[in-house]
């Protein structure tokens, strides 16, 4: 294994983990108010990793330029923030 890949796995290991905990909480029953908030934070955390981390560091993180690798986590994440946070709107405001 070379010295990037076994460096990185770090970073990936934490955007992985709450890839998969955002759905599994909202699958074993937690509301997805709670759920998919969790998911997002996660890759927004991976945002900020990929852009604190100097590039040996990112490793698996690390498949385009810092800055489009940050920004289009960052962007997942924070949709997902605001679609699960967006449930605690009230039907009766968007509907009328």
């Amino acid at each position: 294994m070379s010295e990037r890949q076994s460096a990185g796995w770090g970073p990936y290991l934490t955007v992985l983990v709450g890839a998969v905990l955002g759905p599994a909480l909202v699958l074993l029953g937690v509301p997805p108010v709670v759920g998919v908030p969790v998911g997002g934070a996660f890759l927004l955390l991976g945002a900020a990793l990929r852009l604190l981390l100097p590039e040996p560091r990112a490793g698996l993180l690390a498949t385009r330029g810092k800055t489009t690798d940050a920004v289009t986590l960052g962007l997942l994440g924070a949709l997902l923030m605001l679609g699960g946070l967006i449930l605690l709107v009230p039907r009766d405001w968007i509907i009328g």
